[in-house]
């Protein structure tokens, strides 16, 4: 079965609302008690949805709340349970909200439920109320983010050195010292590292591109220490940095040179809505390849 996945709008809210009367477990004791208006104030004002379609047919949808970090909602036609299309619209919902700045996300259902079950399979951490009928989830972000301050330089410096030998994604080269790193690190623009425990595991920098009429524009750069790679780190330091743009009131981000053949950081920031609005031909002496373009990204950063 081939499904559909994209974001929810208003005429979809029929189609939503068919199945959440239909789902055999939750079921709404007064089905007016959700409303029209809810569902249209959770696709823009206060959250976000998706919704999943296998031939036109919508089959299943998710809403993330971004006021608290819940999951508003997630619903599969019953006829579709077991087939994965609710893992991949709950990872939707949470990543969405996990871009939006959130430490942790929650949501709620019945004790001994099949989505009772499926939380507990997606690895969330669970605790029952008092009463013994509802199961409270909560899924925490496995890395921390926090500023960098000067006690980091040293570990900091540990993960850009062997970047720098690899000689396949930054532009400087091995002469670049640890003095001329701790410049561009912790003089203009902010630092921050992300840590398992007390262990560093990567870091960016982010602030204005440009200064004066540029700056209403940011721009990050990132690193990831090599053993951390493809753990989901270089994602959470990125959405950090966009939440911590919008929060700065950005009105956009921009990275002026990342490197083409960079296939692993090009897939994420597509994933993560950056577009190529130029390329620089034969722009970068790769160690390996030789000269390849690199590109410049950009992307809005209004309210997601």
């Amino acid at each position: 079965m081939t499904f559909e996945f994209r974001r929810a709008t208003a005429a979809d809210i029929p189609a939503m609302s068919a199945i959440r009367l239909a789902v055999r477990e939750n079921a709404l004791a007064n089905p007016a008690r959700i409303t029209q208006q809810m569902y249209e104030d959770y696709l823009e004002r206060l959250g976000r949805g998706w919704v999943c379609e296998r031939e036109g047919v919508l089959i299943g949808f998710s809403y993330a709340a971004h006021e608290d970090d819940s999951i508003w909602a997630l619903f599969v036609a019953p006829e579709y349970e077991g087939l994965g299309v609710g893992k991949r619209l709950l990872q939707l919902a949470t990543d969405w909200l996990f871009t939006y700045g959130a430490q942790a996300v929650k949501l709620s259902t019945a004790v001994g439920s099949r989505a009772d079950r499926f939380y507990l399979a997606q690895g969330w951490q669970r605790c029952v109320s008092e009463n013994g009928i509802d199961a409270h989830f909560r899924l925490e972000r496995s890395i921390s983010i926090r500023r960098a301050g000067t006690d980091d330089l040293d570990a900091m410096w540990e993960i850009f050195q062997p970047l720098l030998v690899s000689g396949d994604a930054f532009p400087f080269g091995e002469r670049f010292g640890k003095s001329t790193f701790q410049l561009h690190w912790f003089s203009s623009h902010p630092a921050y590292v992300a840590c398992a425990g007390e262990q560093i595991l990567g870091m960016y920098k982010m602030g204005a591109n440009y200064p004066d009429h540029g700056a209403h524009v940011a721009s990050a750069t990132y690193a990831v220490a090599t053993q951390a790679q493809g753990k989901g780190v270089g994602r959470a330091l990125v959405e950090h940095s966009l939440a911590q743009a919008r929060r700065e009131g950005f009105l956009a981000m921009q990275f002026n040179y990342v490197v083409s053949s960079n296939a692993p950081a090009m897939a994420l920031y597509r994933k993560l809505g950056f577009n190529i609005a130029g390329t620089l031909p034969r722009a970068f002496r790769h160690r390996e390849l030789g000269l390849v373009d690199a590109y410049v990204l950009h992307r809005f950063l209004e309210n997601p």
